[in-house]
């Protein structure tokens, strides 16, 4: 693959970014995170702590986000396309794709279109990912002021505590959330998932996506196996110790068949 001596990779003239925490070695597992409505690669570092250090880990930073330059994309096909377009296909291919919230949606949906591109990928991860069917029985995030938005990202530790009395650092970042929010809410499924292993994962104490719904995901993941961790929606950092062995057990479960990864 291209220029992954870096821990860092650039493509679409920057507007990607790609976050090697490790390169893994030939046959293990090759991880691939996708991070929430205003996240970035680096959602993933504690995950990548607690993941086997054999296997592959990388993780994106979305147009916009990160360290990459905007405008952030505005709907979740958009986002597909161009990590079709820009992302290795040598990465891509036979990865397993891990996404939250927001990213859990990207994952699913770029699942999908690598399947109808013929290429395949190990399994998908939706962790904290709201069905799209459930939306209209949350608070919209888009009809929010930016002062009820800030309130509510603080509430679910999606942003520190002291940006309430820095409100300036959050007119900064709230162009991509919107975004990111806007995307998310329009978000919709018009096909189910089938052939590939799939494992959705709930937060105990989450608000933004109630563990009563991630069952749900059997919906449009026939087969779909469904667990959970204690903390909220943020989970993926600070539960990271719980999230880690589960999503190991799920890919060591598979059959033997499906064992082999292609790359490192």
């Amino acid at each position: 693959m291209a220029n992954t001596g870096g821990k860092y990779l650039r493509f679409d003239e920057g507007r990607i970014g790609l976050r090697r925490f490790r390169e893994g070695v030939n046959d293990a597992p090759r991880v691939i995170g996708f991070p929430y409505a205003g996240g970035q690669s680096l959602a993933f570092r504690e995950l990548a702590g607690e993941l086997p250090q054999e296997w592959g880990m990388w993780a994106i930073d979305p147009p916009g986000h990160g360290w990459t330059p905007g405008p952030a994309l505005e709907t979740i096909p958009d986002m597909v396309d161009a990590y079709l377009l820009h992302i290795p296909q040598e990465l891509l291919d036979g990865a397993v794709l891990v996404g939250h919230s927001l990213g859990g949606c990207v994952a699913f949906a770029l699942t999908q279109q690598l399947q109808e591109h013929g290429r395949a990928t190990r399994a998908v991860v939706l962790s904290a990912a709201r069905p799209p069917h459930r939306k209209d029985e949350y608070e919209s995030f888009l009809t929010m002021t930016d002062e009820r938005l800030l309130e509510c990202l603080i509430q679910i530790g999606g942003v520190p505590t002291q940006w309430a009395a820095e409100p300036e650092i959050f007119d900064h970042f709230k162009g991509a959330l919107r975004a990111d929010f806007r995307a998310f809410e329009a978000f919709e499924i018009d096909r189910p998932l089938e052939g590939v292993p799939a494992m959705a994962f709930g937060g105990m104490q989450d608000v933004v996506c109630r563990p009563q719904h991630v069952f749900e995901w059997s919906r449009y993941c026939p087969g779909c196996r469904v667990d959970f961790v204690g903390g909220d929606h943020l989970y993926l950092q600070s539960q990271a110790d719980q999230l880690a062995p589960r999503i190991a057990a799920f890919l060591n479960e598979l059959p033997a068949s499906d064992a082999k990864y292609g790359g490192g």
